[in-house]
C-alpha cells in the first residue's frame, strides 16, 4: 500500500480514538442523573453507539460505495453473487489495496471468506500474535469499504474480520439480501 494512504489511515484511526475519548468524557451527566440504574445504562449505551469503530466503518462504507460505482461505470452489469465476489477479490481489491486477495472460499449458502495473507493495512504491525487485539480497530475502515462496495453492486452484507497472526486477515462476508 502507498505511504500516503498508510499515513492517512493511521491518522483516521488515531483521530477516531481521540474523538471517542473526548465524547465519553463529555457525556451530559444531567441526562443520567435521576434515572434508575437500568435506564441509565441504556441511555449511556445509546449515547456511546457512535464509537471510533462505528465512525471508521461508516467512512469506509461511503468510500467503498463510491469506489465501486466508479470502477463499475464502464463494465457490463455483474449479475450473479459469485461474479460480484470475484470482482471484489480481483479488480476492486487491486484498485483499493494494491493486490489481489490470496483466497476466496464459499459455502454456496451466502457466506464467503476472503483471505489476504499480507493485508496492506496491517503491514505496519510486527508479524506475530502480540498485537492482534490492537490491530482490530485498523480493520474497521476496510470492512466498511468492502461492505460499501457490495452495497453499490446490489448486495446487503455483514463483513467481519478475523486475524490470528499479523498481517494476515480473513474477511467473513455474510450475504443478507440481494438488493436488485
Amino acid at each position: 500500500m502507498s505511504l500516503p494512504f498508510d499515513l492517512l489511515h493511521m491518522e483516521m484511526v488515531r483521530y477516531g480514538k481521540e474523538k471517542e475519548a473526548v465524547a465519553r468524557a463529555d457525556y451530559p451527566k444531567e441526562v443520567l442523573e435521576g434515572l434508575d440504574k437500568a435506564t441509565s445504562s441504556l441511555v449511556y449505551k445509546a449515547l456511546a453507539s457512535r464509537n471510533a469503530e462505528t465512525n471508521l466503518e461508516s467512512i469506509g462504507l461511503r468510500t467503498g460505495f463510491l469506489l465501486a460505482e466508479r470502477l463499475c461505470r464502464d463494465l457490463p452489469r455483474i449479475s450473479t453473487e459469485l461474479e460480484i465476489m470475484k470482482f471484489i477479490c480481483k479488480e476492486f481489491w487491486i484498485s483499493v489495496f494494491g493486490k489481489q486477495v490470496d483466497n476466496l472460499r464459499t459455502n454456496h449458502q451466502g457466506v464467503y471468506v476472503v483471505q489476504d495473507n499480507r493485508f496492506p493495512c496491517l503491514t505496519s504491525f510486527s508479524d506475530g500474535t502480540q498485537y492482534v487485539k490492537d490491530a482490530a480497530i485498523y480493520l474497521c475502515f476496510p470492512c466498511g469499504v468492502v461492505r460499501g462496495a457490495l452495497q453499490a453492486l446490489g448486495i446487503q452484507a455483514l463483513v467481519t474480520p478475523t486475524t490470528d497472526q499479523l498481517p494476515s486477515v480473513k474477511f467473513h462476508i455474510h450475504i443478507k439480501t440481494k438488493l436488485t
